[in-house]
């Protein structure tokens, strides 16, 4: 399975699309930071056939210093969740990526 980084997308945009490398790349960057300011804004981001990108809470908690074996507390932080779409879950099974 193939990495796909934002430079192959922004290298994928410019063979589809006919525009500059500079303008792909700015493109595809301009597209990640939007993602993550939304994200940091609001809960939620719902892209139609995509998926939703989601800020969760999680608690303090209970951890293990597999090292040393001494319980240790894990601070509560926030991460992100991504959940595709049915739509986006049916190609990828059904192999219909193009």
């Amino acid at each position: 399975m193939e990495t796909i980084t934002k430079e192959k997308i922004a290298n994928l945009l410019k063979v589809r699309l006919g525009f500059s490398s500079l303008i792909c790349e700015e493109i595809t960057n301009s597209i990640f930071a939007e993602i993550v300011d939304l994200s940091l804004n609001n809960t939620k981001l719902i892209l139609p056939n995509f998926g939703k990108f989601q800020v969760h809470s999680k608690g303090k908690r209970p951890g293990l210093n597999l090292k040393t074996r001494k319980i240790l507390e894990i601070e509560p932080r926030k991460v992100l969740r991504f959940n595709p779409s049915n739509f986006l879950k049916q190609k990828i099974n059904s192999h219909e990526l193009a």
